[in-house]
């Protein structure tokens, strides 16, 4: 299993490909990418920051890109 990341292109494999994992850039303006692993599954996900347009409060929200899946498909 490779976990790799700034090749610019976001990778998350289906269980019958290679395991290997990019997040991508992963640093932009307004967000971030990351490949996440929590209980044994893993995830593209996106932080990204947000303004309330009532209130201006800055928000971060995690939006998941791809997954969750479980670690043991790619073995």
């Amino acid at each position: 299993m490779i976990i790799c990341g700034h090749p610019h292109r976001p990778r998350f494999p289906d269980p019958s490909e290679i395991p290997q994992f990019n997040d991508g850039s992963c640093v932009h303006p307004d967000s971030i990418i990351g490949i996440e692993i929590i209980n044994l599954k893993t995830s593209l996900i996106k932080w990204i920051e947000k303004t309330d347009p009532k209130s201006k409060k800055r928000q971060i929200e995690k939006i998941i890109l791809e997954g969750p899946t479980a670690l043991e498909k790619f073995l």
